[in-house]
């Protein structure tokens, strides 16, 4: 009986460590990254974006010249940027998926507008998205 209850105990100790392991692999696998865009002058800085599939970006967009818009193309992403410093968009986008991820401004602001565009570039690995 007393055999029976060490092993019972061992499994169980066994099982919770690995929870916990795997776990923590998932909390790193989880990045989370805070990136500040500049919108202004027909072009927004940075211009790319480079993350890791799985990263949870935040971007916070600022103008120091005329309203903008920033638009992701191809998602639900569409906000307006206020005029000279008046506050800041927030938006979240979530790497799923490996790819390019084009943003643009979304508001007409002048002759050059066409010209403001960006990417996220979504990479499978850690040493692409860091280069």
């Amino acid at each position: 009986m007393v055999v029976l209850m060490q092993r019972l105990l061992v499994w169980g100790l066994l099982i919770v460590s690995g929870m916990l392991a795997v776990s923590k692999i998932q909390a790193e696998q989880t990045d989370h990254r805070v990136v500040t865009i500049l919108a202004e002058r027909f072009s927004f800085t940075p211009s790319e974006i480079h993350v890791t599939i799985g990263t949870s970006l935040e971007l916070r967009i600022h103008s120091n010249d005329t309203m903008h818009g920033f638009r992701i193309i191809g998602n639900d992403v569409n906000v307006l940027v206020p005029k000279r410093r008046q506050g800041e968009a927030v938006v979240r986008f979530q790497a799923v998926d490996v790819g390019r991820y084009e943003f643009e401004c979304s508001r007409l602001c002048g002759a050059g507008h066409n010209f403001m565009r960006g990417a996220i570039i979504v990479h499978a690995d850690r040493q692409d998205a860091d280069r």
